[in-house]
């Protein structure tokens, strides 16, 4: 039985994880008009292999890393990678806020496909949250799609490879080591993108753009951490309302570092946003104390 302890613990992880998540996002667009976006790609998912997965194996050993799970973990690992691949080549294109808005319809498909997936309970309070937070970012982002973009269509795809990479991270966090889930986070990408390397790179980066491609793989790294931790802890349904905190996280850097104060309808959005993730919260307590 999930306690209410572990709800807190699940949810404090994923916010924590989402408020780091826009900042690779950031990175990424800073680097996207510059250079070509499948450098961008590969240096997201080499930059966390080269980091991470030599350490992974000192720790654990090969033993450990290749097991009955390593099958799940790869498509889980290809799931992430096709779903970043695709959002960065619709951010080339499009604003990080109409695409991030695509994103996350991501929520609801975790709550729709997690009955089924990982047998948890569906309740209507749940799906009238994730409806609730998707209607706040709505609000937020405030996507202009008059004109319609065909890159659109990345990012939409790129929601549902998030949410079933969610739901594979939930399934598999319940007998795998987070860091060696974390380390397959990185490895079908980092390989794919190695082997395409010499059909698409064309660009000779200046320092600045070095550190910053040097700098993807940590911040990733750290956010996904997060992110798996949360999933060890609470259901993916019972979490799928907080991921529309990432709007939250978006506008907090924007007003400290750009000091671009939201609107009334964007505050509103963002108070759309956390009653969902309030709701579920006191939808769990009263269960709780139920039981």
């Amino acid at each position: 039985m999930l306690s209410k302890q572990n709800f807190f613990i699940g949810a404090a992880f994923l916010c924590l994880g989402l408020i780091i998540v826009p900042i690779n996002d950031a990175l990424a667009k800073i680097l996207s008009s510059d250079l070509n976006i499948m450098e961008v790609i590969w240096s997201r998912f080499f930059g966390h292999f080269i980091f991470l997965v030599p350490i992974a194996l000192y720790i654990h050993g090969k033993e450990k890393f290749i097991n009955k799970e390593t099958t799940q973990q790869v498509i889980r690992g290809m799931l992430i990678f096709i779903g970043t691949a695709l959002f960065y080549i619709a951010i080339a294109k499009i604003p990080l806020a109409d695409a991030l808005s695509l994103l996350l319809i991501a929520p609801i498909i975790v709550v729709i496909f997690s009955s089924k997936m990982l047998r948890e309970q569906i309740s209507t309070l749940k799906i009238l949250c994730v409806g609730l937070g998707f209607i706040g970012t709505l609000l937020v982002v405030q996507p202009g799609f008059g004109e319609f973009h065909s890159s659109s269509l990345f990012a939409l795809a790129s929601g549902f490879c998030y949410a079933f990479y969610i739901i594979y991270t939930r399934k598999l966090n319940f007998s795998s080591d987070p860091i060696i889930s974390l380390s397959f986070t990185a490895i079908p990408g980092a390989i794919v993108m190695t082997l395409l390397l010499p059909f698409f790179w064309e660009s000779s980066p200046d320092l600045k753009q070095i550190l910053i491609m040097g700098s993807i793989g940590p911040v990733v790294i750290l956010a996904h951490f997060l992110i798996i931790k949360a999933y060890q802890y609470a259901e993916a349904s019972l979490l799928a309302p907080f991921h529309y905190f990432e709007i939250v996280s978006n506008v907090i850097i924007s007003v400290l570092y750009f000091r671009d104060i939201p609107s009334i309808i964007v505050s509103i959005g963002i108070m759309c946003i956390i009653t969902s993730g309030i709701a579920v919260n006191l939808n769990f307590e009263k269960k709780d104390a139920k039981e």
